[in-house]
């Protein structure tokens, strides 16, 4: 099928939306591998260039994602997570049809500076715990979670790690505080950022450097003691976040002159 060069709508565009119809009418499946770079040029007779910036599109739009040194496939279903509640990761992934498993990516013993001295309210003389996973859908890597714990609470998060890990229990750090942690979360404050993969993140997750990540920045709180600081890295095509909001009777007042 050839594009037409006689509208105004860029040839990427054109292209990129015909990849969307091919996957809306199951030409494409999901998990799919589409053509190369090279059999697109020849099919529909366009640059390299035009065939690279609607496959870019079509990943931002998350119709598409791409793996590291394999190519480029077709996004399925992603994993849906309610922003209004605090979810377990196990649960999250198997009500919607995922198998989910973790692996414990890193731990260290950090020295402690300003940052980490303020933010967790610890004193600058204590060492911080650092613990790293990478959270699985269907054996596939779909979040990485970077946590920063003070010494005492950080070893018993590590102590409970361990032993999921030991019983293939899938988690995140959230599924640690019980029993084995002395705290208990009663709230969390969270900021969430769309960024795209560097090279490091890339080769965790498995995806092409500059793919897009949803970046969810949490601080976890026991009352009024921060008991943990967590970046948390969602690969774009893997995960949505939703909301419900309602509108209050004052939103909904006509506005008067």
């Amino acid at each position: 099928m050839q594009l037409d060069r006689n509208t105004q709508i860029p040839l990427y565009e054109q292209l990129k939306n015909l990849i969307a119809q091919q996957i809306n009418e199951g030409t494409l499946e999901p998990d799919q591998q589409i053509p190369s770079e090279r059999e697109l040029c020849e099919a529909h007779g366009v640059s390299r260039i035009t065939v690279r910036q609607a496959i870019a599109a079509a990943a931002n739009e998350g119709l598409l994602y791409r793996t590291q040194g394999k190519g480029t496939y077709v996004a399925g279903s992603k994993i849906e997570q309610k922003l209004s509640n605090i979810n377990n990761f196990q649960q999250t992934l198997v009500k919607q049809g995922f198998m989910a498993s973790t692996q414990l990516y890193k731990t260290e013993t950090i020295p402690n500076n300003l940052f980490y001295s303020r933010l967790l309210n610890v004193n600058m003389m204590e060492q911080i715990t650092n613990i790293q996973l990478v959270g699985f859908g269907n054996e596939e890597p779909v979040v990485f979670y970077d946590s920063f714990f003070s010494m005492q609470i950080g070893q018993s998060i590590l102590k409970a790690a361990q032993k999921a890990v030991d019983d293939n229990v899938p988690f995140s750090t959230l599924d640690l505080y019980y029993p084995e942690s002395t705290v208990t979360p009663t709230h969390v404050e969270q900021t969430f950022e769309s960024i795209v993969s560097d090279d490091a993140l890339s080769s965790i997750l498995k995806i092409a450097t500059g793919s897009p990540i949803l970046l969810v920045t949490s601080i976890i709180y026991d009352n009024q003691q921060p008991v943990e600081y967590k970046n948390a890295y969602y690969r774009g095509d893997k995960y949505k976040f939703f909301l419900t909001r309602e509108y209050s009777d004052f939103n909904l007042r006509p506005i008067k002159d």
